[in-house]
């Protein structure tokens, strides 16, 4: 991923607006401990994350079909290949304990989605 691209400030956690900042205190993308915890504004730029009351709670609107688009063919295998494989039963509890740490960083993904879809990269602030 080429700094100064979208892909490359959404998953790096970094401000859309410099890409040099961190988007959250706990900057790594599994993280367990301040899961969303994000500074006030940039450390770098001084970009504000919080644009107006409530703005992430759109990021919801985000992450809802990613998890959709990984939870229902997982479900559907499930239920295809119940018992027809021995592999599978004990693949798919390990597939779905999977899909619940994943939870964590596509809600992190999904904020900075959100950010990067309203806030635009300035390349003249990134060194």
């Amino acid at each position: 991923m080429k700094k100064g691209t979208k892909p490359y400030s959404i998953f790096k956690l970094k401000c859309p607006r410099c890409h040099e900042g961190d988007l959250f205190v706990n900057n790594r993308l599994f993280a367990f401990s301040q899961l969303l915890v994000m500074p006030d504004r940039c450390a770098n730029c001084k970009q504000d994350y919080y644009i107006e009351p409530g703005f992430y709670s759109a990021a919801l609107w985000i992450s809802y079909p990613i998890e959709l688009l990984l939870i229902i063919p997982t479900i559907f295998s499930g239920l295809i290949m119940d018992n027809s494989h021995q592999v599978f039963q004990i693949l798919f509890p390990a597939l779905v304990v999977l899909l619940f740490a994943l939870q964590v960083p596509i809600m992190r993904i999904s904020r900075a989605i959100l950010l990067n879809i309203t806030v635009a990269y300035d390349k003249t602030l990134s060194q």
